[in-house]
């Protein structure tokens, strides 16, 4: 619900009584910042590192001939060496895992997504370029962080932006604020012009701004103009005051307990929290609140996601007052001010000295140059070959030879003076003559690395105060990102090195980080092989990384020093040294040597020299293996329990028709011993021709043998190849018998 008219009037009467105070606090820093900005871009025709009344009295203003005033701007140099160190330097957010269920790989992930929004922001070049350099030339820089739509898509998904304030002039802010890096401010605002036009646009239905200036304000203080309208973009900062208590386990409600607030928590929760006397404490949380103020109508206001003051300063050297609230911010500009100026005053009565000399004249009697005027007359303007003279006399004594006296010379005074000025301009900037590019004695790169140390070491400030924002800025994202990606939401993250992976942002998930492999072939959803650390699944091809990242705390710090490229360098000189005091570690290092280098193909080069336990795909077909050994020896014991169980089954079998086979023959002889001895001689005969017949049944149309009463008779004779009466031992041999 918006608003009431009294409670936007209270707001522009908050925001006019800040922007006074503020403007008290800074006043003296504002118009010395001024001043330094235009001392910096001093040149040749805007005289600003000329003190005005000098300037006028050399100039002639006052009467008399004018004189030489020359600008010659080191100054700008010397600031340029700082703020270029720090272009050259890599910005940037680490953030560390601290406990509490937060993972690493989740606080690498976090820091790839903050160094994206950097990359989308283009925060190197614009929001920190921009805010380094009124670092270095006021004293004070500052940037932005807002929330926008994601840019070029449908979408209603919200992502982070940091911007650049160009103008550090524009932003007032808490003098309350005691924290090094102000991050303990409760309020700041942006007061910059947006032109009619754009403003309209914009904010549809307040067109009559201009009547209305901010109440409190004269009408003549242009925050609002006919072409221009002065707006102030206030942030708030206000306490939310909560409990939070360690609710009981309720087993009947399958609830665990924990840690909940009372904003949160039913209140029949709270009364059962109570009545238990659990454990509570009272807690603070903050929240920032936006209003876009245009003269005396507030044309947009909002609760952002932060809960600190989206605008982050990046500080020089802040001083502030003994006595009184007043402060004051120097950068490298106010240090160079007098020594500018003194080189500059020498510089300029240098030339003024040497200005005023005549040239080179000749001194010559008059009867040397009689009747040879003109050439002596042009003698200093002409290139003459020649320049005649009379050597003798009309009383026939020679005359002496006309002489140049001695051409002009500058001033030494002056000379020491642009010396002393120049010198003193490296004092009181730390950066000396090897520093600013001349060449010094140092002859290895140990030596020259030194001596550029020390030039860091002396504007070290500056990079710390760097240092000091980003933290800054890390904090304040850190604590918006789970507000902002509030839903499961793909996003990018960015390596050191620049390369894109993209990660899944899952509130839901119940840990902090676990990886995501992609379907298999058959189209379900695989696992990550067990034991694998999390660090090898991530480097399965199709693997993602999910996070949630209100899982656990994260904490960050700074990293500002040598770009990404300039320490890949450092490293491979490093490595190449090593290689060539111990050849025999290329077989174990030679992957990392050659993904350190620059040149074209190194990282297919480092790819084949990498071990073949470093690739994870080694793993996952290890862990495939053993599981299909698993299985081929699961198959195997089936097998042979198969086999068996069936070898048992035939020999059961085997053994059951024996036992049939032996009772039948029980039960025939049992039968033969009941029968009547005719019975009997027939059966008999049956076996016996059927054993005669290899045991089958002797066909029935062939003749039977008579069965002869009384006892047997001999048995038929058996087949033989020698005929009856041969010489052999018996009377009836059998095949193989010897001879006699």
């Amino acid at each position: 619900m918006s608003e009431s008219v009294s409670d936007k009037a209270d707001i522009i009467s908050e925001v006019q009584k800040r922007y006074e105070e503020a403007s008290g606090h800074t006043s003296q820093w504002r118009s010395r910042a001024r001043d330094d900005l235009r001392f910096f871009h001093a040149d040749a025709y805007n005289h600003a590192q000329w003190d005005d009344a000098v300037y006028q009295a050399r100039a002639g203003t006052f009467g008399g001939s004018p004189r030489p005033c020359l600008t010659i701007n080191k100054t700008a140099q010397h600031v340029f060496q700082v703020e270029n160190e720090a272009r050259q330097s890599q910005m940037g957010v680490k953030v560390n895992a601290t406990g509490f269920g937060s993972m690493a790989e989740a606080a690498d992930a976090i820091e790839g997504i903050i160094r994206h929004i950097e990359y989308q922001s283009n925060a190197q070049q614009n929001a920190y370029a921009c805010a380094i350099q009124g670092q270095v030339r006021t004293g004070l820089g500052w940037f932005h962080v807002v929330t926008d739509y994601v840019p070029g898509v449908d979408t209603f998904d919200q992502d982070f932006f940091i911007k650049s304030v160009p103008n550090s002039l524009s932003v007032y802010f808490d003098p309350s604020a005691r924290e090094p890096d102000h991050s303990d401010q409760n309020w700041a605002m942006i007061v910059e012009e947006m032109d009619r036009s754009e403003f309209n646009k914009l904010y549809p239905g307040h067109e009559d701004v201009a009547r209305d200036p901010l109440s409190g304000l004269q009408s003549d203080s242009d925050w609002v103009s006919d072409n221009t309208v002065r707006m102030a973009t206030y942030y708030r900062r206000s306490e939310k005051k909560d409990t939070l208590w360690s609710v009981p386990p309720m087993p009947e409600l399958n609830f665990q307990g924990g840690m909940m607030r009372q904003s949160v928590m039913p209140e029949a929760l709270v009364v059962v929290c109570r009545e238990n006397k659990a454990p509570s404490r009272p807690v603070t949380s903050h929240m920032v609140d936006k209003y876009v103020i245009a003269g005396n109508a507030v044309v947009a206001q909002g609760e952002t996601v932060f809960s600190l003051i989206p605008l982050i300063p990046v500080v020089g050297i802040e001083t502030r007052a003994t006595e009184g609230n007043d402060a004051d911010y120097a950068g490298l500009v106010r240090a160079l001010i007098d020594p500018q100026r003194m080189f500059n005053y020498t510089a300029s009565a240098y030339v003024e000295s040497v200005a005023l000399q005549t040239k080179a004249p000749w001194l010559a009697s008059a009867e040397a140059i009689e009747g040879y005027t003109n050439e002596w007359s042009q003698a200093n303007t002409s290139n003459a070959a020649v320049l005649p003279y009379n050597a003798i006399g009309e009383d026939g004594q020679p005359i002496p030879v006309p002489t140049r006296i001695e051409p002009p010379s500058g001033s030494t005074g002056h000379m020491q003076g642009m010396q002393s000025a120049d010198q003193w301009m490296q004092m009181v900037t730390g950066q000396y003559q090897a520093e600013m590019g001349a060449p010094g004695n140092e002859k290895s790169g140990i030596a020259i690395q030194q001596r550029q140390r020390q030039s860091d070491t002396a504007n070290y400030h500056y990079t710390d105060n760097q240092g000091m924002a980003l933290r800054y800025l890390g904090r304040l994202l850190i604590d918006a990102i789970p507000r902002v990606y509030d839903t499961q939401r793909a996003v990018q993250s960015l390596g050191m090195d620049g390369a894109q992976t993209g990660v899944i942002v899952d509130p839901g998930m119940q840990t902090s980080a676990q990886v995501a492999l992609p379907p298999g072939p058959d189209g379900q959803e695989q696992a990550p092989p067990q034991g694998m650390p999390l660090e090898k699944q991530r480097q399965i091809e199709g693997a993602i990384l999910a996070i949630n990242p209100t899982i656990g705390r994260f904490d960050v710090e700074a990293d500002v020093g040598p770009a990404f490229a300039t320490r890949k360098q450092d490293a491979f000189n490093a490595l190449t040294q090593v290689i060539q005091a111990a050849p025999a570690l290329m077989g174990q290092i030679g992957d990392l040597v050659f993904q350190s280098a620059d040149f074209p193909l190194a990282d297919e080069i480092a790819d084949r020299l990498k071990p073949a336990s470093d690739d994870p795909r080694l793993g996952q077909a290890q862990q495939t293996i053993q599981q299909l050994q698993a299985q081929i020896g699961q198959l195997t014991q089936q097998l042979k329990d198969k086999q068996a169980e069936q070898q048992h089954t035939v020999v059961k079998d085997a053994m059951a028709a024996d036992t049939n086979q032996y009772k039948a023959e029980t039960d025939r002889m049992a039968a033969i011993g009941s029968i009547d001895p005719d019975a009997l001689r027939v059966l008999v005969h049956q076996l016996v021709s059927e054993a005669m017949h290899n045991g089958e049944k002797p066909p029935e149309d062939g003749p039977i043998p008579a069965v002869q009463d009384g006892p047997p008779g001999p048995l038929p004779r058996l087949p033989s190849s020698n005929p009856p009466g041969g010489k052999i031992h018996a009377a009836n041999p059998v095949t193989g018998a010897v001879e006699a």
